[in-house]
């Protein structure tokens, strides 16, 4: 099953792919193929999903489910979920 997922732009040269960072600060690289919006800055939050840049996404809105989602695998890696 594919899932979409935040990364935050780290390099963006202005061709059809991205640099991408996840949570972990992995980079890989990401496609424009299918990225319909507006041109993306280093910095800018975007879903990414197998492999495709899907959407943009509110750095605000982002931050908040990226804390999110650090909690919950730090709760996880601590034994907190049951």
């Amino acid at each position: 099953m594919c899932v979409s997922r935040f990364y935050r732009v780290f390099r963006h040269d202005g061709g059809n792919w991205v640099i991408v960072e996840d949570l972990n600060h992995d980079l890989s690289r990401a496609s424009l193929l299918v990225y319909e919006g507006v041109d993306l800055f280093v910095g800018d939050w975007v879903s990414v999903h197998s492999g495709y840049v899907i959407d943009r996404v509110d750095g605000f809105a982002a931050a908040q489910a990226v804390e999110e989602i650090r909690e919950a695998m730090s709760s996880m890696e601590s034994g907190g979920v049951q």
